[in-house]
């Protein structure tokens, strides 16, 4: 079966954005006691954590995203999947491991898959799925739609 041209665009489109809308059925909520190896955390450094880290993940580094590998009473070793500056966008990491000293810490976020916003995302996904089905087999809003002449004759007839 071949698409039309305007739907397999569309379909691209969606693929190309799915990964980035299923991102929206996480949310990053604080740690709670216990973690766990391959958990995925968002590490906010402090100041000191800033300076002293730097070495190991770059100047001035606002955020730190990866899995706990392993952790102790004093650090955490993590697996870096990216990086935040305070000044800049995110930079990708391919999972180095950094120990990161606890004291460096001043906040430490869970990401937590979240049933609400799974739902929400869930809905809209149907809902698009149903207008794009009405508007495939009944014609509503297509650019294919006959354009019927009014009976009448043309405007200001004679």
């Amino acid at each position: 079966m071949v698409l039309p041209r305007r739907v397999a665009r569309w379909m691209s489109v969606g693929v190309g954005l799915l990964p980035g809308l299923l991102g929206a059925c996480y949310t990053y909520q604080p740690v709670a006691a216990g973690l766990q190896p391959q958990r995925k955390v968002s590490v906010v450094l402090s100041d000191y954590g800033r300076l002293e880290a730097s070495r190991q993940i770059g100047p001035q580094t606002l955020r730190v995203e990866g899995s706990i590998v392993s952790s102790d009473d004093t650090a955490y070793l993590l697996s870096v999947s990216s990086v935040k500056p305070i000044s800049g966008s995110w930079v990708r990491w391919s999972g180095e491991r950094v120990n990161m000293r606890r004291d460096y810490v001043a906040l430490m976020y869970e990401r937590r898959f979240s049933k609400g916003r799974t739902a929400v995302f869930s809905g809209a996904l149907a809902a698009l799925f149903v207008v794009a089905v009405k508007t495939r087999l009944f014609g509503i809003g297509g650019a294919d739609v006959p354009i019927i002449p009014d009976p009448g004759g043309p405007p200001g007839g004679t």
